[in-house]
């Protein structure tokens, strides 16, 4: 999967941190990062939801930025939940 090269060392922090951990425990590691991600964004989204309101509402330029935002970040959380799933531990 390919991202942008903003994101580049995004994804090689995640790398560099897998590598730390060996493969029975891996899958454990990425899936507390991906719901600490779910946590972080649903704790900034709460702390500062009026001004995001009033955002989108005067500044109506800022939403295809936002929608690149959004992609980029559902992109990301993808990438997470295929790495944990291809390191979880295969069943019997």
């Amino acid at each position: 999967m390919a991202f942008p090269n903003i994101y580049q060392p995004l994804v090689d922090g995640y790398f560099q941190v897998m590598a730390a951990f060996p493969p029975a425990v891996a899958w454990v590691v990425s899936l507390l990062i991906l719901i600490g991600l779910v946590f972080g964004l649903l704790a900034l989204v709460r702390a500062n939801l009026l001004f995001l309101i009033l955002l989108i509402l005067l500044l109506p330029a800022i939403i295809p930025i936002l929608l690149r935002l959004l992609t980029d970040l559902y992109m990301f959380i993808l990438f997470v939940l295929h790495q944990t799933a291809a390191q979880a531990p295969k069943g019997k």
